[in-house]
């Protein structure tokens, strides 16, 4: 998730950005590697509700298909530390994984890009993205790529979890019933006094 910048309350920075233009693409493939500076690293450690996010970086390359429509893929590292859910000890995950992601102008591939996908890319493909401005954002998707392979309940090797305790009880005692708390004000009735 990006933030607001202060300056403009409708202009969104992101934390980690690389702006690549559509319209500069040719027919050749385009690569860049990509790597987070400090202050980006810092923002995507709290964008990411993580306690640190150490290094990322990735290979991404661009290609613009005969359809018009633009396959993005990408090999990405990061180094990441999480909090074990059970004992509170740091967990840092060396994460490294591929993927690939067709952008569009509306969100729906052409009849053409359907074909170059199923060619080779059925088991590794995603729904399009859609185009936004001729820009794509080869940082933003690694980072969306990322956050899916966090865990989300991180745990240190062999840690497990016996569940909460809830007071004394334990399943083997037999449940009894609560006792009336109105019970002690029956002791507290007077007799009444008899006429004679």
């Amino acid at each position: 998730m990006s933030k607001i910048s202060p300056q403009d309350q409708n202009v969104i920075v992101p934390e980690w950005s690389r702006i690549v233009r559509v319209d500069k693409l040719g027919a050749q493939l385009y690569s860049q590697d990509i790597k987070a500076n400090a202050d980006e690293l810092r923002a995507l450690t709290r964008r990411l509700k993580v306690d640190e996010v150490e290094n990322v970086s990735a290979h991404v390359s661009v290609q613009l298909m005969t359809s018009g429509d633009v396959l993005v893929k990408a090999s990405f590292q990061a180094r990441v530390t999480q909090t074990c859910g059970v004992t509170l000890e740091p967990i840092v995950s060396d994460i490294s994984s591929d993927f690939k992601v067709t952008y569009t102008e509306n969100g729906m591939l052409s009849e053409a890009s359907e074909e170059e996908e199923i060619v080779g890319l059925v088991d590794d493909f995603d729904p399009p993205e859609e185009l936004v401005d001729g820009k794509i954002d080869i940082a933003e998707a690694v980072i969306e790529h990322l956050a899916l392979e966090l865990d989300p309940f991180p745990r240190v090797k062999g840690a497990t979890f016996d569940g909460y305790s809830s007071g004394s009880w334990t399943e083997n005692e037999p449940i009894t019933e609560k006792k009336n708390p109105f019970e002690v004000l029956a002791q507290l009735k007077v007799a009444p006094k008899s006429s004679t």
